[in-house]
């Protein structure tokens, strides 16, 4: 049995739509999506430490200076993960974007 991987690609929010057709040529069967809110750390650290220590500032400064973005995350077969990257490397070249690999041990479905 071949090995499968939970792949997540973190990208910007505006190259989703790039982002999904890549991995639609590669082939995947679906996926999952997550908004989320992001910022680097060498933004963080330009942070005052006492705004760090009100949460409700902590809160205002992420909303404020953070970025839009979204992780997209397959489970795919471990020749189709290294498929997906190529694409990625070829057609996202000028765009920012992250991917992670976590091997997956077992999969268990349960239907009712």
């Amino acid at each position: 049995m071949s090995k499968r991987v939970l792949l997540k690609l973190f990208i910007e929010e505006k190259n989703i739509n790039k982002a999904i057709n890549i991995m639609t040529l590669a082939g995947i069967s679906g996926f999952f999506l997550h908004n989320y809110r992001g910022m680097s750390s060498d933004k963080f650290k330009t942070l005052k430490k006492e705004d760090l220590e009100d949460i409700n500032k902590v809160y205002e400064i992420i909303n404020k200076e953070s970025d839009k973005a979204v992780i997209i995350g397959t489970v795919v077969k471990e020749e189709k993960s290294k498929k997906i990257e190529e694409l990625l490397k070829e057609k996202m070249s000028n765009d920012k974007w992250t991917l992670i690999k976590i091997p997956i041990l077992k999969v268990k479905v349960h239907k009712v």
